[in-house]
């Protein structure tokens, strides 16, 4: 073998051995944080039953999709399977006719075990803004939110209904910043009939959840990322909306 043959060999050596995906073969695998049991399975099933025939606003997406992507986002910053399971079903009371007795009765009848059942069903009810029953509209709007807020600030720090809100805040702003940077503005997506308030009064709320989460999660070092990323996201959308200080 000549000289020169031998260094290709060497170079072609190096780097399959510093190729990423050789890297990442010879990585040690680490053990999930925890593994996805019944509990898991029973608030899927739940979600995809309830939430069948809803999409997500202003389109034909399956609303499916929101609650799978805020359960993905809890389990990636640090959240437990009950924190997980919640997510996928943080909209259930305020969207469906389901109760919190019902939510605990429907995750016991899959398998749930019923002290985990409770358990996410009170975070469930912790990140409700209002019951699918009630009737809820422009009027009241500002009440409702501020009730939200208030709920929020008043938890204890770290509480654990605190990251699946946080979640599903993200996955939402994230959406419409999408929107935004598509073209649209602010005061055009929230104009949309869907919608119970306009682009100032959203600033006013996003603003507001952005500094409740930063408070109430300073501590919390996984969810941290999830916090600028709203507190970011807010920012873009709302820039050529006028601060007025609060609902008008």
């Amino acid at each position: 073998m000549t000289k020169y043959s031998t260094a290709l060999q060497h170079s072609v050596s190096e780097r399959v051995r510093n190729n990423p995906v050789t890297q990442l073969s010879q990585a040690v695998k680490s053990e999930p944080r925890y593994t996805p049991g019944v509990l898991t399975t029973a608030a899927l099933s739940v979600a995809v039953e309830r939430f069948a025939n809803i999409a997500r606003k202003g389109g034909d997406t399956p609303y499916l999709s929101h609650l799978l992507a805020v359960s993905a986002l809890v389990m990636e910053h640090g959240g437990s399977e009950e924190q997980a399971a919640a997510a996928l079903l943080h909209d259930i009371i305020e969207d469906c006719d389901v109760s919190g007795v019902q939510l605990v009765e429907l995750l016991v009848a899959r398998g749930a075990d019923q002290a985990a059942a409770e358990r996410v069903t009170r975070m469930v009810e912790a990140t409700t803004d209002g019951q699918a029953s009630d009737w809820r509209n422009k009027t009241d709007w500002a009440r409702r939110k501020q009730t939200y807020l208030d709920g929020l600030a008043n938890k204890s720090p770290g509480h654990p209904a605190l990251l699946v809100s946080l979640a599903d805040k993200v996955h939402n702003a994230e959406a419409t910043l999408a929107q935004v940077r598509s073209g649209q503005s602010a005061n055009d997506i929230y104009a949309g009939v869907e919608f119970n308030a306009k682009a100032a009064d959203q600033r006013w709320y996003y603003t507001n959840l952005a500094a409740v989460f930063g408070t109430q999660l300073s501590s919390d070092v996984n969810a941290q990322p999830l916090v600028r990323r709203l507190a970011a996201a807010v920012e873009e959308i709302f820039r050529d909306v006028a601060d007025t200080g609060g609902p008008q």
